[in-house]
């Protein structure tokens, strides 16, 4: 779990140090989506640093192409 912390903590100092004169000077819906975007980030963050079994991208793609790459598969063999 600290090895997974000090990776993402590298990672957003990085992203932090980069884009912080650009976000102070960015219109209010340049920040806005730029924050949207980091919402993501940090819930898959947190799923990386602590281990939790909650769903995340593998678990969404499975539920939306699970069953159609089953039946081609199928199909195929």
């Amino acid at each position: 779990m600290l090895e997974n912390l000090i990776v993402v903590s590298i990672l957003l100092i990085a992203i932090w140090l980069c884009d912080w004169r650009n976000f102070k000077q960015a219109a209010s819906k340049a920040r806005t989506v730029y924050i949207l975007l980091l919402i993501p980030s940090a819930y898959l963050s947190i799923l990386f640093i602590f281990h939790l079994p909650w769903p995340n991208i593998g678990y969404i793609t499975r539920i939306a192409y699970g069953w159609p790459a089953k039946q081609l598969l199928a199909l195929l063999t």
